[in-house]
């Protein structure tokens, strides 16, 4: 089966050096107006000047699936060509507080994994559980990464073609007795809207501290143009921009309609 699933490097130290786990990129996927509005996405690993590999210093990995016109120009792009792009942008993940009883749970589905993997690398991954959810057995990304961090990982696909049968959600709650009740436990989602609104109805989030990074389409990636507003429950600003105020929020705050 022919992977949809691509790895860009971009060359861009400016940006390597200073973005935060859940920030992302704005990237002009074409030199011409076809298609007009750049693109926002994830940074999958970003390389410091301090990297070993002098070759990889000041770059960024951008790992994206090719679901439309943009995404299928970005896989034609050459080695050598220059890429426009903006960035750091919006507001990432907070880390925990840790304690001796603290676990650390990261739940994503399909490419939404990838937003998580900049927070496992700092996280202490003795206290890192790792859930990864996906359609089916080809569309499970980042495993062999995380592998690097925590032995703790668990797979779900739709079709149960890898791992356990159903959504990501459903093996959580399958593994719930890992985690003791009555402690705090930190949990960092991202994935698609019906995950996100599924984490917020099936688990109990009281005993969790539970960020989620939101997934939309987004304009210009700065706050001007107001096209990726989420509901919260904010009464000051009830209504909060995805790429300014976000992409991270508290999910206990959204409102899903």
């Amino acid at each position: 089966m022919k992977s949809v699933y691509f790895l860009l490097e971009i060359g861009c130290p400016s940006i390597a050096t200073k973005i935060k786990p859940g920030q992302f990129i704005m990237l002009k996927v074409s030199v011409n107006h076809d298609p007009i509005l750049r693109r926002p996405f994830s940074v999958y690993k970003s390389y410091s000047v301090r990297h070993p590999e002098k070759k990889k210093r000041g770059h960024l990995l951008i790992l994206y699936k090719k679901v439309g016109k943009g995404t299928r120009k970005m896989t034609e792009l050459k080695k050598g060509e220059k890429v426009d792009i903006i960035g750091p942008l919006g507001n990432g993940f907070t880390l925990p507080v840790l304690s001796s009883s603290t676990d650390i749970i990261l739940v994503g589905g399909g490419v939404g994994i990838v937003s998580l993997y900049p927070l496992a690398e700092e996280l202490p991954a003795g206290k890192l559980f790792v859930f990864i959810g996906a359609k089916t057995r080809e569309d499970i990304l980042c495993v062999a990464d995380f592998r690097k961090w925590t032995s703790n990982i668990f797979i779900a696909t739709e079709d149960g073609s890898h791992g356990f049968k159903g959504t990501v959600i459903d093996l959580f709650l399958s593994k719930k007795e890992k985690f003791k009740d009555g402690e705090s436990h930190y949990m960092y989602s991202c994935g698609p809207v019906e995950m996100l609104k599924g984490l917020t109805k099936k688990v109990k989030l009281k005993r969790m501290i539970c960020q989620a990074s939101l997934e939309t389409r987004m304009a210009c990636g700065f706050g001007a143009c107001w096209g990726c507003l989420v509901k919260t429950k904010d009464p000051h600003t009830p209504y909060q921009r995805v790429c300014k105020e976000g992409p991270v929020f508290n999910l206990e705050d959204i409102v899903w309609e």
